[in-house]
């Protein structure tokens, strides 16, 4: 029995908070959201002025309708990247990033097994083919497997690498093995903004989304920060951010309105003509509410990891349940738990799934038929469906829980009671 179960009755626990229960918006976020409203400005481009000076960009630093041109040089700063483009989705920003890279019509796009139905859509919306990569019981991607799809699809020159639900996996491998086959390599950090992985050659920790030439990040209701939908894509490269910044929805001249991004217009004279306008842009309103949980970031992870090391310690005193570690140099926020379920027979399973549910707890696990994770449901993406077995085998007992601000120490602690004490129900019958 878990040590955590008590003498008295844990049957009729129930968890009181709602665990899909999304971080609140600061009280700055607000107040703009409400000003922005009152003018009317929501479009990004609904100011008078442009940024082509450090005095133009201290003039309109304080202008409401800037938010967005506000957002992405922040943004760019906070990563690390020299150019960022706000849009309205990660799923858009991936799209983008794939267009950037040259992916159309036929090709082939490398990417993980296991990740969220809108990585496929996106490579399948840019025109082309995912080919799917194992993962590890780590849930992170399989390197060797990676190499042997490289070799056996060396047609394919891009890989949509997913550091699905914060997990980071050996990065400098990874890059290694790109650049040797010549794989164009784009980074989906859209559970990943805070996770670092720390280079073999230096002390300090890198922000993932450097190893790839594109990151691409998220503002999903559900990730570090919320503007219930919202996007990023940061670069290095010039030609990408412009692509990306035309091709978002910039036309004309409208890009001088841009502050993170290149500042060579004969780049953009050379590639207007030629890059469609997806008119994919974040709004004004949704920047307005993001910036501000910019500035707690530090302490909110501090307190997810805080958070996560608490439920991780009580769930790892159950037999039944494997929580997998990080990799040595690798660094992940901790707003969501996930684990496998050891030893358990289907039906137990079954049970166990059904019991916590009734409890309160937002339980899910990934390798189900109504699960958007996992990747027999993207019939969409494949005429033949792939065989994965070992990415089958790791993720159809592979649980996801959510862990939010709201709860507190005791909100942590009634989780893993309740967790814990239902499979000591379940396998004591």
């Amino acid at each position: 029995m878990s040590q955590y179960a008590s003498d008295q009755a844990t049957a009729e626990l129930v968890f009181p908070k709602d665990p899909k229960s999304p971080e609140v918006i600061p009280e700055e976020g607000i107040e703009q959201a409400i000003e922005l409203m009152r003018s009317g400005r929501l479009y990004r481009y609904n100011f008078n002025g442009e940024f082509n000076s450090p005095a133009e960009k201290e003039a309109l630093a304080n202008e409401p309708a800037c938010q967005v041109a506000l957002l992405e040089d922040e943004f760019s700063s906070l990563v690390g990247h020299d150019y960022a483009v706000a849009v309205n989705s990660c799923g858009s920003a991936i799209f983008l990033a794939l267009k950037a890279a040259g992916i159309g019509h036929g090709d082939q796009v490398f990417t993980n097994a296991f990740t969220f139905t809108a990585v496929p859509s996106s490579i399948v919306h840019a025109g082309a083919t995912p080919v799917y990569v194992e993962c590890t019981d780590q849930y992170v991607i399989d390197v060797d497997d990676l190499q042997r799809q490289i070799a056996a699809n060396p047609k394919a020159k891009c890989f949509v690498l997913s550091h699905m639900r914060g997990h980071i996996a050996d990065m400098e491998r990874i890059q290694q093995v790109c650049e040797e086959a010549g794989v164009y390599l784009i980074e989906d950090c859209a559970h990943a903004l805070g996770c670092t992985w720390k280079k073999s050659d230096d002390e300090q920790d890198l922000q993932v989304g450097h190893f790839g030439n594109i990151a691409c990040f998220s503002s999903q209701s559900y990730k570090m920060l919320n503007s219930g939908e919202g996007g990023m894509i940061t670069t290095n490269d010039d030609r990408v951010a412009t692509y990306c910044v035309l091709a978002a929805g910039s036309y004309e001249y409208l890009y001088r309105k841009h502050l993170a991004c290149p500042k060579d217009e004969a780049i953009f004279d050379e590639l207007k003509p030629i890059v469609p306008n997806f008119s994919l842009r974040m709004s004004n309103l949704s920047a307005a509410v993001i910036r501000p949980q910019l500035k707690t970031l530090p302490a909110r992870i501090d307190q997810y990891n805080k958070r996560y090391d608490q439920l991780k310690k009580i769930l790892n005193k159950c037999e039944h349940i494997f929580v997998p570690e990080y990799l040595d140099r690798a660094s992940r926020v901790g707003d969501s738990i996930q684990f496998n379920l050891v030893g358990l027979s289907a039906d137990q399973v079954d049970q166990f799934l059904a019991e916590v549910k009734r409890r309160g707890v937002g339980l899910q696990i990934f390798g189900r038929q109504d699960n958007s994770r996992y990747y027999k449901n993207w019939k969409f993406s494949f005429d033949a469906e792939p065989s994965l077995k070992q990415t089958d085998d790791i993720i159809s007992l592979a649980c996801d829980l959510r862990i939010s601000l709201t709860f507190d120490e005791s909100d942590i602690q009634l989780l893993g009671v309740i967790v814990t004490s239902v499979i000591d129900e379940i396998v004591a019958v």
